[in-house]
């Protein structure tokens, strides 16, 4: 066959049939197509050049197998349109002669359909609307759960027409007029107390002629809530006496806002795009505690400006995947809170002075004669109580070089377990030092209290009265050692 047979059979072929073909080089360009091969995959030139980057390998192969097999050769591979738009294409190539292959391709219907099954599912659960209508203004398709919001059924629009629905000087109309033009169109739309945000595009056919408006509305209700939240917590916010600030990694800033930004010299937009240091302090634990904000770390710092003390909180901001973008700083002018804090504190330790006074007063150590010391117990005697008497008494006991002390629980309330043991390490205390411990003034149901216990007293001395008390030291300090027999009494 000679060249003008070859270049006539070439030509026939390509324009006689509606499939997307083309004739491949060795190199793998086109060096020939149809119209329909230029409206799928493109004009003249490198193939692989408009396939997916992810399948060009494959698609490579499969041309390289086509060249040496008998037969024709499928394959699977995506075209990336000039408007960046994937398709997904069945493609089937075989010789043409030594140096050239065939290439057919047609949509993959599995992937289109796959497609098609995961927006259908999507738009299902969507409050939106989808409809189209020809150029005459008749609806082919009304559909979606936004329709109800309208008090309309799926489908029940269907056949009806524009016109007849809204006038030919609705502003709809005139949307309608502007796409089939050839314009897309947005708009936002408030119908039924509901916001939709609203697209329109043109229809076309396969020759790609316009021949109807297609639209797709999705209902922003929650978005408009939640814009209304916002306002609110907005203006909550410049009502509070607080900055909050916000930067990007680099310390830019991105946000200011607050009722606090003038006391720290600042205004909502002035601030924008200034850096961290200058809004915040350039200090050394200002520069620390951004950085561990970045780190992913709350960090907080306390400063003077303005004769003021700020505390100012750093806080990382993160993405959907946990990623720190950016730190948010939270500033409060906490002057007046340290003040009330102080004096809490002073107002505290007044309170705790005078409780101790008040201890002291009611567990006195009197030196009531050379070397014996008495300490009345009034009241109840707990942990806190018996620790300061036994600090007090053995400091007494040492400064004095006293030899008895003296222990009255006359005024005692009562005995428990706790109570009994805070009296043992006192006495037992006073041993330590050589200083002889005496218990007076155990009364009856104070005595049954502690036999009932099983707390053994037999290693303490006890008498009845103070003055017995008084007495058996001073016999015992004569005699230098126990007192006489009839002066002891339990």
């Amino acid at each position: 066959m000679d060249d003008r047979l070859a270049s006539l059979s070439c030509k026939t072929l390509l324009d006689g049939t509606p499939t997307p073909l083309a004739l491949l080089s060795s190199a793998g360009e086109v060096v020939a197509c149809n119209a329909a091969w230029e409206s799928c995959v493109g004009p003249s030139g490198r193939l692989l050049e408009r396939v997916h980057e992810d399948d060009r390998g494959e698609l490579s192969a499969r041309i390289t197998g086509a060249r040496a097999a008998a037969g024709s050769v499928s394959a699977a591979a995506r075209v990336v349109g000039a408007r960046g738009e994937i398709v997904q294409l069945h493609w089937t190539l075989w010789r043409a002669d030594d140096t050239a292959l065939w290439a057919a391709v047609k949509p993959d219907r599995g992937a289109w359909e796959a497609q098609a099954r995961i927006l259908v599912d999507v738009f299902q659960t969507m409050d939106a609307i989808v409809w189209w209508c020809d150029r005459a203004g008749t609806l082919h398709v009304s559909d979606g759960n936004g329709l109800e919001s309208m008090g309309l059924k799926r489908g029940q629009l269907v056949g009806m027409n524009m016109f007849d629905l809204y006038g030919a000087d609705a502003d709809i109309m005139g949307l309608c007029k502007r796409v089939l033009e050839g314009e897309p169109v947005r708009t936002d739309t408030v119908a039924g107390g509901v916001h939709w945000i609203v697209h329109y595009a043109p229809r076309r056919n396969d020759d790609g002629e316009i021949v109807g408006v297609q639209t797709f509305g999705i209902n922003l209700a929650d978005d408009v809530r939640l814009a209304v939240k916002g306002e609110l917590l907005r203006a909550c916010i410049d009502s509070m006496p607080i900055a909050i600030l916000a930067f990007d990694r680099t310390g830019s800033c991105v946000i200011a806002q607050g009722g606090a930004l003038a006391q720290i010299g600042c205004t909502e937009r002035g601030e924008l795009g200034k850096h961290m240091r200058e809004l915040c302090g350039d200090t050394e634990d200002v520069r620390a505690a951004f950085e561990q904000a970045l780190s992913g770390e709350i960090a907080q710092v306390e400063q003077v400006r303005r004769d003021r003390i700020w505390r100012t909180r750093f806080v990382p901001q993160k993405d959907v995947l946990g990623e720190t973008t950016g730190v948010g700083a939270i500033c409060e002018d906490i002057t007046q809170q340290l003040r009330v804090e102080q004096q809490l504190r002073e107002q505290l330790r007044l309170t705790q002075d005078q409780q101790e006074s008040i201890a002291r007063l009611s567990s006195p150590i009197i030196e009531v004669w050379q070397d014996v010391l008495i300490v009345p117990l009034i009241g109840s005697v707990d942990a806190d109580r018996a620790a300061m008497v036994m600090e007090s008494l053995l400091a007494s006991v040492v400064e004095k070089q006293s030899a008895f002390a003296i222990l009255d629980l006359t005024g005692l309330d009562s005995v428990d377990t706790t109570t009994a043991q805070h009296l043992i390490k006192i006495i037992n205390g006073l041993t330590l030092l050589g200083c002889k411990g005496v218990v007076t003034g155990i009364r009856p149901p104070v005595a049954q209290t502690m036999v009932g216990l099983g707390f053994d007293l037999s290693q303490v001395k006890t008498l009845r009265s103070l003055k017995e008390a008084l007495r058996w030291c001073m016999g015992a300090r004569r005699g230098g050692g126990a007192a006489p027999h009839r002066l002891e009494r339990r």
